[in-house]
Order: structure tokens, then sequence, then C-alpha cells
């Protein structure tokens, strides 16, 4: 496996020269660095630098309201038509809502989503959880549960990893021991990939996936629990993981290397592949893509699964895509020009 330094890939202009005068010490003056960048930060601290002075950008909790790419239980069981009913009421809610410092998320094109941000996670749960109670007793007419065939519509992370096979528990330990030596020995008991505790639940789309390629690959952070509920729902052993990195990744503080490998080490043959990773654009599928036959050449077949895809583009962009607790393959379904879980318009509500 290679070790990239990510200090190698820095450039000057992440450094501002500084001069530092101390009043206190007989105005003695020494020279110094400034920068935005955290690896350069390392680099000099490892070179004898002292820390002089810090601020902190800090990125507000964020709360999921309803997400119709891969929805919370308690949608389980309603029509299409309902749960669109509940996204749409609120979706105007919370469209120019601003609750005093909590507001909704906005970016292009994120059509299934209507997540929450704020200072304060648990004030976060306690909004959604009245906002769901108000649009289920405003619409109560119409969408409770009807035991529809096939109406589970999410995959939920909440298995305790503890409770798993000895397979899922071992292949895990493994990946551990293996990824820590990327991670910052004091980042160790905060790093999301050296400390989960719930996976993803069984679900019908596990073996509906296994059966798509030979080999998967999932895509780090998110990737890991993902990885361990497919091995554990299907048993199957081959499994592989890899890492983007794009931006605003806070992960990337708590490396000491960059992982831009593939683990475990890929079999050098012609078998097919599937990259599978939650996707936003499906950029990070395409990179990873890139990354598979730069390692084992272009004649490899690749697909591309884009996990709970919150754009149509994201969707598009793929082979397969899992939306609302199904798989659709791409083309095929792009062809009938419908939208998956298609939105409909409904009334603003009174306040």
């Amino acid at each position: 496996m290679k070790h990239a330094n990510p200090t190698s890939h820095t450039s000057d202009h992440h450094t501002v020269p500084i001069t530092i005068i101390s009043r206190h010490h007989a105005w003695r003056t020494l020279s110094g660095v400034k920068t935005n960048d955290y690896y350069t930060y390392r680099h000099a601290i490892q070179n004898g630098c002292h820390l002089q002075r810090a601020s902190f950008d800090l990125r507000h909790p964020e709360e999921m309201v309803c997400d119709l790419s891969n929805l919370e239980r308690i949608y389980d069981g309603m029509t299409e038509q309902a749960v669109v009913r509940i996204w749409d009421y609120l979706d105007v809610w919370t469209r120019n809502w601003a609750h005093g410092e909590i507001c909704r998320v906005r970016g292009d094109g994120l059509s299934p989503e209507i997540a929450i941000a704020g200072p304060s996670k648990s004030r976060l749960i306690e909004v959604k959880k009245s906002l769901i109670k108000q649009a289920f007793l405003h619409l109560r007419k119409g969408i409770f549960p009807t035991n529809e065939p096939g109406a589970v519509r999410g995959i939920n992370k909440d298995l305790p990893l503890i409770n798993m096979s000895d397979a899922t528990l071992n292949f895990h330990n493994k990946f551990c021991a293996f990824y820590s030596r990327y991670i910052s020995h004091e980042h160790w008991n905060s790093s999301s990939s050296l400390n989960t505790r719930f996976i993803y639940e069984d679900h019908d789309i596990w073996h509906e996936i296994e059966q798509i390629s030979n080999n998967k690959l999932f895509l780090l952070s998110a990737g890991l629990p993902l990885a361990l509920g497919y091995m554990t729902a299907t048993g199957d052993s081959n499994v592989f993981f890899s890492e983007i990195h794009r931006q605003n990744d806070a992960g990337m503080l708590s490396r000491n290397n960059a992982f831009r490998d593939i683990f475990p080490t890929p079999p050098l043959t012609d078998e097919s592949w599937l990259i599978i990773d939650k996707s936003y654009t499906g950029g990070s599928l395409i990179q990873a893509a890139n990354l598979i036959r730069s390692t084992l050449g272009y004649k490899v077949n690749i697909k591309t699964l884009a996990l709970f895809p919150k754009s149509f583009g994201a969707f598009m962009s793929a082979d397969y895509a899992v939306y609302a607790g199904r798989l659709y393959e791409v083309k095929t379904h792009a062809s009938t020009g419908q939208k998956p879980l298609a939105q409909t318009t409904y009334n603003e509500p009174s306040t």
C-alpha cells in the first residue's frame, strides 16, 4: 500500500511570511509564517515551529428532516402519494424559514432532501420532531400506513456492530488495524472510521446489488457502515475500500497520510467492479473509477452505484441508483422519462 504525504501537495500560496515582535521581551523580533492549510501547519510543527495564534472555522451540525432518497421508518407502508404530501408540506414550511439560529440547508438541485443546520444538535432534533409532528397532524387523513407491499422506502443505520457475526467483526478489525496508520494517534478516538458503532440494516437491496458485479468498492468514511451492513446481509467477502476527498472534508484534519489506494489489495484479474457511494453530484464515483483503472488497467469492467442520490443529476450520472428503497438501472429507467418518487405540489400550509 502506498502512503502519500499530503504535505507534498501543498504549495507556497498557503503561506504568508510574518514578523512576530514581543514587546515584553525587549522587543525581541522573530520571523514566522501564517497559513490556513492544515498540512502546512503540521509540517511546520514537525520542523520545530511553535503555534503562535489559532482561529477555527466550525461547521454547524445538521439534521435531515426528510430525505425522499432514503426515508426513515415512520414512512414505511405509506403510499407514494402520502409520502410526497408530507414532503411538500415540510418543504413549504422550511423553504424561507429561519428558527432563531437554525436555518434550512441550501444547495443546487438538492430536490430530495430537507435538512436543517444550527449551533445545537439537540435543538435540531427537537425542531425536526416538531415539524414532522405538525405535518402528520395537518395531513392526518390518508397518510396512515397502508401495508403497501414493497413500501419499505429506506435503509436505516441502526444495527449495533458489536452484535454482528465473527466474520464481519474480523473484517472490521483488520480494516481498523490497517487504516489506523493513516490517522494521527491523537485522533484515533474521534475518527469515525475507527469508531463505527452502528451499521446499515439488512435489506433486499443488498442481495440485488450482490448480483451486479464480482467486486464491490465502497468509499470512506460513509462507506464503512454501508459495507459492513452489506457483508452481514449477503456474506459476500469481495469487499474493498478506497477514499476520495473532495471539498470541506473535516476528516482530512486527522490524517498523518492520505489513503490513495485500495484495501485489501485487489486481485489482478479482469473481474467486474461495482463502486458504491452516497452521491450528491456523482463526482466521487467518477474519481474512484479512474483509481481502479489506473490500478488494474482500462479493460476492467466498472459500474457505479449512487446510494440515496441527492440530485437528479447524481441519479443520472451513475449506472445504478438506490432511491427510496428501490434499485434502479439508470439507463433503463431514464427511458421512461419518470423521476423516482416524483414530487407534486402541495398547497402552502396556513400558519
